[in-house]
Formats: C-alpha cells, sequence, structure tokens
C-alpha cells in the first residue's frame, strides 16, 4: 500500500516568510532601540563615576577643579613635550579630550573603558586623536575621551580679563562655583544617542550651532554636574544663541559681575 505525504505548497512557504520578515521589521528596529537604550544607561553610569572622581580629585587638591594646567609638561623621559600656554580655549578642550581627563583621573578611575561611551564611534572630535599636536607626544595624550571636561572650570580665581594671557590657569575653587547642582562639568561629546552630531560651535557640520539648535529641538545628551549628580540634558532654543565663536563650553557662562563663577552666574534658567 503506497503510503501518501503532505508537503507544504509553494504560497504556503510565501506566506510564512513573508509573515518572518514583516515581524523582523517590526522587531528589529525595537532591538536596536533597546539597545541604544542600554547603551545610554551605561554612558550615564560612566558619567556619574567622572563626576565622582572629580569630586575625589578635589578633595585631594585643597578643594580645586581639576584643569590643564596640572597634566606634566615632560614625558616619562623628562623630555618637554608641551611648552604651550595653557589657557581655557579650544587647545585645553583637546588635550582634555585627547588624555588629560583619563590621566587626572586615573588614580580614582582604574578601567579606561569609563572613558568611552559604548555609542561613541571614534570621531575624531576636536582632534582628541590627532598625532600633530605639540603635546601629542606626552604619556597623558594617549587615551581619547567621549567627554568634554568643559574649559569655563580653569577660570582660576580671577575671572576672564585678568588672567587671560597668564601662561597657565588653574582650577576654580570649589567654593567659588555657585549653584554646583545646576553647573554642568562634563557632557558628552556628542549627541551620542540620538542625533549623534557634535555639541559645539564653529566646527559643527551645520557651521552654526544655534540654527542647528533650532532644527533639533530634542537634541539631548548625558550631563555631569559639580555636585555629581548626572541626568539627561536637552538643548534648545531658549538657552543663550550659539554662533560660530561660542560652544556648549559657555552656553551658560556669564561675565556678569567681573567673570568667574561666583554668585551663580553659571546655571541653567
Amino acid at each position: 500500500m503506497r503510503r501518501s505525504y503532505k508537503a507544504f505548497t509553494l504560497i504556503e512557504l510565501l506566506v510564512v516568510i513573508a509573515i518572518i520578515a514583516i515581524l523582523a521589521a517590526i522587531l528589529f528596529p525595537v532591538f536596536a532601540q533597546a539597545r541604544e537604550r542600554a547603551r545610554d544607561a551605561s554612558c550615564a553610569s560612566n558619567m556619574k563615576q567622572l563626576a565622582l572622581s572629580l569630586k575625589m580629585y578635589q578633595a585631594d587638591y585643597d578643594e580645586r577643579m581639576m584643569a590643564p594646567g596640572d597634566l606634566p609638561t615632560t614625558d616619562a623621559s623628562g623630555a618637554v613635550c608641551d611648552d604651550q600656554k595653557r589657557q581655557p580655549n579650544g587647545l585645553d578642550i583637546v588635550r582634555m579630550m585627547g588624555g588629560g581627563t583619563e590621566y587626572l583621573l586615573r588614580p580614582y578611575i582604574k578601567n579606561k573603558q569609563i572613558f568611552k561611551c559604548p555609542s561613541d564611534t571614534g570621531e575624531n572630535y576636536w582632534g582628541r586623536s590627532s598625532s600633530g599636536w605639540p603635546w601629542a607626544n606626552c604619556d597623558w595624550f594617549k587615551t581619547p575621551s567621549s567627554y568634554h571636561f568643559r574649559h569655563v572650570m580653569e577660570m582660576g580665581d580671577n575671572g576672564w580679563g585678568p588672567a587671560h594671557n597668564d601662561g597657565v590657569w588653574i582650577g576654580n575653587p570649589e567654593a567659588g562655583m555657585g549653584q554646583q547642582a545646576s553647573l554642568v562639568v562634563f557632557y558628552e561629546a556628542a549627541s551620542f544617542h540620538q542625533e549623534k552630531l557634535p555639541l559645539f560651535g564653529g566646527v559643527h557640520p551645520e557651521g552654526d550651532g544655534s540654527a542647528a539648535i533650532r532644527a533639533n529641538p530634542r537634541r539631548t545628551f548625558n550631563a555631569s554636574f559639580a555636585d555629581g549628580h548626572v541626568k539627561v540634558y536637552r538643548m534648545n532654543h531658549k538657552d543663550p544663541a550659539w554662533d560660530t565663536n561660542h560652544d556648549m563650553n559657555w552656553v551658560l557662562y556669564s561675565t556678569a559681575g567681573g567673570g568667574g563663577l561666583a554668585n551663580g552666574s553659571d546655571f541653567k534658567q
């Protein structure tokens, strides 16, 4: 007696394949979003550790903020590797993002991965990985960071005007920093978990930060504050206008009252 076997028809197979394709199209974006949320949470955890390590640094150094002026000017052999001025400008941003942050906080954070956001794909923000800087051979310029230490934190005691031409600026004293719970000290170098665009003007893809913010009013990023907490920060057109000469370092900064960060001159309205 012959035994009959029933198989799927071609139409049935096509229907099953179509259903699988539809489910994949629905679920893959969900999985991608879940993965990005996990990366965002990991990034926020990194920034929390940075914020706490900065507090420990201050406790060890007379309650002062760290600053690029605290970085060695010589390499391990004793040869001078950085004889340039240390001032709160774009060059000091490069120093800190290119390895200065990791070097100064190394005694408090032993894991170099803490300085890298999981969503950071390695773009050369601010030249953090470039080898052509005068200090590129310094031992401390070896660990690029995803997190931007605001150079407004190296105003020292004198505010902007009197000390602007000094060779080396020192970090702000903690007692003179006003409203620390509203004072951003670290932020992501780019909106890694949203548009993935840099957060500074002048070298911004759009060229004009204020226009970019108005075009992307939902741009958010993780930020660490001077009191040690971390939260999501949202840029919008209500913040002071950006232009090609201003960036996130100064977006909340005011020179009212002679400059510096005293009297709460730097905080989110």
